[in-house]
């Protein structure tokens, strides 16, 4: 004889496609088993659930969310100085590139000693600058979008072309032209990336905050 499936007693959380949380609550579940259990934790005082039913869970989810919200705030700010220098030591490093293209492709071709000519070679590392000036703004247009939205998809995609940077950076070494400070601000900026995605999932999960 099949065995019936367990009944669920708690809340499930579901990531829709656009990055929206959704959270399914089932039949099963009680609030008053969830507010006797935080009375006796000593989150919330059991005598004030009595008297106000629900006021104690609500008071737990508005503090939940402004401690998120608060440390998302600090962290998107430290997030916009890196930017900021990043794209300072970027400019400063294309305006380099550019004033030393000549000298570059001379070490290029005596570095390998290819058959190649020096209009060729030339024809490589502008083109190389132009792709890096379009993943640049793709970039920062990520970056801010993300940080506008504060939606997790973003900062997701955010912390994928921040990878796609990093390696990106590590091949222009077999050109002579890596940079080891923009390539630790790039890994620094996936990593923040990647936390602020989880916190603004956890922003999505927790209940909005409601006018007084």
């Amino acid at each position: 004889m099949m065995a019936e499936p367990k009944a669920l007693h708690s809340a499930i959380f579901l990531e829709n496609p656009d990055g929206s949380i959704t959270e399914a609550s089932p039949f099963t579940y009680s609030a008053e088993k969830l507010k006797g259990v935080l009375g006796r934790s000593g989150f919330i005082d059991a005598s004030d659930s009595e008297e106000h039913p629900g006021s104690g869970i609500d008071s737990l989810s508005r503090g939940l969310y402004q401690e998120v919200e608060f440390l998302y705030t600090r962290h998107e700010r430290v997030v916009f100085l890196l930017l900021f220098t990043l794209l300072s030591f970027e400019i400063l490093y294309d305006v380099v590139y550019v004033v030393r293209m000549d000298a570059s492709v001379v070490e290029f071709l005596a570095m390998y000693n290819w058959h190649v000519s020096k209009k060729s070679a030339e024809l490589i590392f502008w083109s190389v600058f132009v792709l890096q000036i379009m993943y640049s703004m793709g970039y920062y247009i990520i970056a801010f979008a993300a940080m506008w939205t504060k939606r997790p998809k973003m900062y997701r995609l955010f912390a994928n072309w921040s990878l796609v940077g990093i390696v990106t950076l590590v091949l222009l070494a077999y050109i002579d032209k890596f940079n080891l400070l923009i390539f630790f601000l790039r890994l620094l900026a996936y990593i923040y990336a990647r936390f602020l995605q989880g916190l603004t999932a956890s922003l999505l999960l927790l209940p909005p905050m409601s006018p007084a």
